[in-house]
């Protein structure tokens, strides 16, 4: 690896790492380097202690940094999870959009049952992040008119741009769509389907930019200890509804896939797959964050300083 190639590990670290370790990581990496190369191992340790200290950073490893800093971090990890979690719950909206329609009447009583649990749960977790948005409505127009805007500008650009580049491509597919016959909506037509996966793209890079002007937004926002405590509780009842749409969408899954009309798809299990996997991961990763932040809380208003 060359000397630019060994500097760019360094990226993977915080800035403030950076500022203070770096070059002695650049000497260590040279004299490890044999005819200008690293071992692989080397690369991956690097790359690995590098995620590592960006955790610690932020407060989603260790105990480095403020509780305070640990209760924010947790509950945006909680905010994050459910973003992906969202996209997981999309593409199971789609999957499932004619599942009534191929499964006898005598056996939709379990999926019928578990498939509006699944709605209940998504309902309520929507409620509480709504929730947790409007208790910083305060704090974010007190960050706006200090003249905070320029930090959060570029993702907000982003995130209104690619929300404008979703409008439009969703507008053209809907009128295309509405001129196709149901079969070939439903892979029978090769371009459609590659117009409906740019929809896809489009609207999974929607809720990304938004996570992320969310997550930025956050991170510049001066947040009472209280209201913080508060923002614990409705991350806990996010995850719980995640956790609950978990089950319930494993459940439908199994009912109707146990039912006399089979799988209605020739992709169904695999679909099915990657939905619930993302759903198990990103309910584990919304549980990490609700225990972070919890236990952060119980060190009580003294420690962050009110």
């Amino acid at each position: 690896m060359s000397a630019r190639g060994r500097a760019r590990l360094l990226a993977f670290y915080p800035r403030e790492w950076r500022e203070r370790y770096g070059g002695e990581l650049l000497d260590l990496l040279e004299a490890e380097a044999h005819d200008g190369r690293l071992r692989v191992a080397t690369y991956l340790d690097v790359i690995r202690a590098g995620l590592g200290e960006r955790l610690r950073s932020c407060g989603l490893r260790g105990d480095a940094v403020p509780p305070r800093e640990r209760v924010r971090a947790g509950v945006l990890l909680v905010l994050s999870s459910w973003a992906a979690f969202v996209i997981a719950g999309i593409a199971l909206q789609k999957l499932s959009e004619h599942w009534q329609a191929v499964t006898p009447a005598a056996d939709r009583g379990l999926p019928r049952a578990a498939f509006d649990a699944v709605r209940v749960a998504a309902v309520l977790g929507s409620l509480s992040i709504v929730a947790g948005v409007l208790l910083v409505a305060r704090p974010i127009l007190t960050l706006i008119g200090s003249g905070g805007l320029p930090r959060i500008r570029r993702s907000l650009g982003w995130a209104l741009g690619v929300t404008a580049l979703t409008a439009v491509v969703l507008v053209a597919v809907v009128i295309w769509a509405h001129h196709l016959s149901s079969v070939a909506r439903n892979g029978g037509d090769a371009l459609y389907g590659l117009a409906f996966l740019g929809l896809v793209t489009c609207v999974v890079g929607t809720v990304t930019a938004w996570t992320v002007t969310a997550v930025t937004t956050a991170r510049s926002l001066d947040i009472p200890w209280g209201t913080l405590r508060r923002e614990t509780y409705l991350a806990g009842a996010t995850t719980l509804a995640m956790t609950a749409v978990t089950g319930a969408a494993t459940v439908w899954w199994i009912a109707v896939a146990g039912s006399p009309s089979g799988l209605f798809a020739p992709g169904f299990p695999w679909l099915m797959v990657a939905i619930v996997s993302t759903m198990v991961t990103a309910t584990g990763l919304a549980l990490t964050g609700t225990h972070r932040a919890i236990r952060a809380t119980t060190e009580g208003p003294a420690a962050v300083g009110d």
